[in-house]
């Protein structure tokens, strides 16, 4: 998987954990990514504390993920195959905070971006969203279409979990 593809998942998964959190539209009950949670962090984590909110709020994110799609034989944006999480984590520390920090502004600036990410894109729905196999070389495809299904959601007010068949 090439840089500018795990960027963009990485991204993706900043915008959709933030825009997912309690202060933004309410799918999980966590406030992670905001700023007095990483100062709160950085007492214990001096030098990894956006990677402590990364991990937090993917993991809560998961978590509704998994109660609406099933585990099994699938996966989605916060439950991705083993070698792509540690992949994206690899890339968040060389990348440092500041570079997706700056995505998470405000609600406002978060849904223009996954706009952006979403492309012309179109996948619409509610709930559970079966989007099929991705194989490698298909992310930089499957990318915008699965940011579209969590920007319809969020203009909506309703709860999209795109989610792949298969395994990697």
């Amino acid at each position: 998987m090439d840089k500018e593809t795990i960027d963009k998942l990485i991204s993706l998964r900043y915008l959709v954990g933030f825009l997912g959190e309690k202060s933004q539209f309410s799918w999980w009950a966590s406030n992670f990514l905001n700023p007095s949670t990483k100062k709160m962090l950085e007492f214990t984590f001096p030098r990894t504390a956006y990677i402590a909110q990364y991990e937090a709020v993917s993991a809560a994110a998961a978590k509704i993920h998994d109660e609406s799609i099933g585990v099994g034989k699938s996966f989605h944006l916060f439950r991705l195959p083993e070698f792509i999480e540690k992949t994206l984590v690899e890339q968040l520390k060389r990348d440092k905070s500041d570079k997706y920090e700056s995505l998470i502004i405000s609600k406002e600036d978060a849904i223009e971006r996954l706009s952006e990410l979403s492309s012309s894109a179109s996948l619409i729905g509610e709930g559970p969203i079966n989007v099929g196999q991705v194989k490698s070389n298909q992310w930089e495809q499957s990318i915008p279409r699965i940011a579209s299904a969590y920007l319809q959601a969020f203009n909506d007010h309703k709860k999209a979990f795109p989610y792949f068949q298969g395994d990697i």
